[in-house]
């Protein structure tokens, strides 16, 4: 029998989930709207996320993140033992590749950018942790997807706009669906601007013991450098660092 879960720690995340990069403060009537709960509800949420600091109100009425998640999530990064295994293995991948290296897991909302080794260029694409990345125009959400099976991409696809980032992205089903299996037979995946203008990306994915895809390791930088011959060096040098992750950690 499964354990029930606790309605309450779940509407909380969800309130947080509400605050976003576009949305940085959230009201009770933000709240109760989106989340159907009445006012008196969604203050009682809000001053109790607040008196644990896990939000924070310098302005009447309004809600931002507070100080307790900025404290969690530097731990998370110094103290989870996959982060540790992972950030030495993409940074002597990208000083190899003199590329920037991102490892990233995935969630519901697309692949989640978990570690990033910037290269040591005078210029690089800035990629923060915690970033998420949309499913159908990067590479790492390629390499997801392509792992799933084709009714199960249906059906996630069915519920996700395509949208249209840059001239090269794909937004038809069909034709995504078609590059999906040419990835999942070929081992990688590769974005071509389809993201970023001017901005490319070469993935391949972590596997588990049981052969799953539980994380993607990918070089990213200016599309010019990302012709034919780099690609082939950096799928080489990316398959080297997933393996060695798996060995360690998975």
């Amino acid at each position: 029998m499964a354990t029930k879960q606790n309605g309450s720690v779940i509407k909380s995340f969800e309130i947080l989930g509400l605050i976003t990069h576009e949305r940085p403060e959230i009201s009770a009537s933000v709240v109760a709207e989106e989340l159907a709960l009445t006012q008196s509800t969604a203050h009682r949420f809000l001053t109790t996320l607040t008196s644990l600091g896990v939000l924070a109100s310098y302005r009447r009425g309004a809600y931002c993140l507070g100080p307790r998640v900025e404290e969690l999530g530097r731990m998370e990064q110094d103290t989870n033992p996959l982060s540790s295994v992972v950030r030495p293995v993409i940074r002597s991948a990208s000083d190899d590749l003199n590329e920037s290296v991102m490892a990233c897991r995935f969630s519901t909302a697309g692949p989640i950018c978990m570690a990033v080794a910037a290269s040591h260029r005078p210029f690089n694409v800035d990629i923060k942790v915690g970033t998420i990345l949309p499913l159908h125009s990067t590479a790492q959400g390629k390499i997801w997807l392509s792992a799933q099976p084709r009714k199960d991409r249906f059906a996630r696809l069915g519920a996700y706009t395509l949208s249209k980032h840059t001239k090269t992205t794909l937004h038809s089903v069909e034709a995504l669906h078609d590059e999906l299996d040419a990835i999942r037979d070929q081992g990688f995946a590769v974005n071509r601007a389809e993201n970023e203008p001017n901005l490319g990306a070469v993935a391949v994915p972590v596997r588990s013991v049981d052969y799953e895809v539980v994380l993607t390791i990918s070089a990213f930088g200016m599309i010019n450098r990302f012709d034919e011959s780099f690609v082939e060096t950096a799928v080489q040098r990316l398959q080297q660092a997933a393996q060695a992750i798996s060995a360690r950690f998975l």
